[in-house]
């Protein structure tokens, strides 16, 4: 019977002592170890096992905001937001009609063809797309158009096409329109950027064979755009490129267009000339083409 009781104690310990032989118990130095964030915390928290240190709890806001979720998709332009919503905000928003996320906010459409106002939402070298939105570079599934090449204080913007439509006359000579205001010095005609005003002027003053410039101007059309929405830039636009050269030759190298060099301007001087581009000269425009001259043509579009 000894012997039966000693045999069983043995066959008890032997596990023990295996157990012991191969586990070690370690303790955790501290509560970062665990996970915790050692703090104080004024109105509660998590307690750390050891120590008085606490782990802060986080509001849903931080929670949220730490995630994306941080617009709130309301107002005007605004269509709800995009996916789910935490602590009733969203990663991004749905823009109304007319309206396009930009910069984290849903902002008014360019109307491509007249001044919306968009283009101060733009700088001046920026690629203007079809869609009517504009970015310092390409974007994909967008078709670029034009480059910007002038912004008013208003916000109301032009941009020149990407390449050279046409190479013809201005007009003929010792013709002068009525209705078009004549810019006598180089300084005069640098602040007029009425480009499709004055095409408009010329376009009613004669057909394309009268005024072949204008005409090539007025029937260019893109993507997104048709004929009638383009015109032959006026002469404070060919100042603003020449006083802004570098940017806008940027952007015409990212957009793959032809850099404007030289091109007529629908701002006309007299009866014989009309002003046209000449980067040497101050103002970059030149008073001494004849209108029967041939020149480059590269449309200017309203934003």
């Amino acid at each position: 019977m000894r012997k039966i009781i000693l045999m069983t104690s043995a066959a008890v310990i032997a596990p023990m002592s295996a157990i012991a032989q191969t586990t070690t118990c370690t303790a955790t130095p501290d509560c970062a170890s665990l996970g915790y964030t050692e703090t104080s915390c004024p109105n509660g928290g998590v307690k750390c096992p050891w120590g008085d240190a606490w782990a802060c709890t986080t509001s849903e806001s931080e929670i949220c905001s730490k995630y994306g979720f941080k617009y709130s998709c309301t107002g005007t332009g605004y269509a709800g937001g995009e996916g789910g919503a935490c602590g009733g905000k969203y990663t991004s928003c749905k823009c109304a009609s007319g309206y396009n996320w930009v910069s984290g906010q849903c902002k008014a459409q360019a109307i491509l063809g007249q001044c919306s106002g968009y283009a101060a939402q733009c700088a001046l070298g920026d690629i203007l797309f079809s869609d009517g939105t504009c970015s310092a570079n390409t974007v994909s599934g967008k078709t670029p158009i034009a480059i910007v090449v002038y912004i008013s204080k208003d916000g109301c913007g032009q941009a020149m096409a990407l390449k050279l439509v046409s190479i013809c006359e201005w007009g003929d000579y010792n013709t002068d329109i009525p209705t078009l205001p004549n810019y006598d010095t180089a300084s005069a005609a640098s602040k007029d950027y009425d480009s499709c005003g004055n095409t408009g002027k010329i376009i009613a003053a004669g057909d394309k064979n009268t005024y072949p410039a204008a005409w090539a101007a007025y029937e260019y059309s893109t993507e997104g755009t048709k004929a009638g929405e383009w015109c032959l830039p006026a002469a404070g636009i060919i100042t603003s490129i020449y006083n802004n050269q570098d940017a806008i030759n940027i952007g015409f190298s990212r957009a793959g267009g032809t850099q404007f060099a030289d091109g007529w301007s629908s701002s006309e001087i007299d009866s014989g000339y009309a002003w046209d581009s000449y980067f040497v000269y101050d103002y970059g425009l030149n008073e001494n083409n004849f209108k029967g001259n041939s020149g480059h043509v590269f449309p200017v579009i309203e934003f």
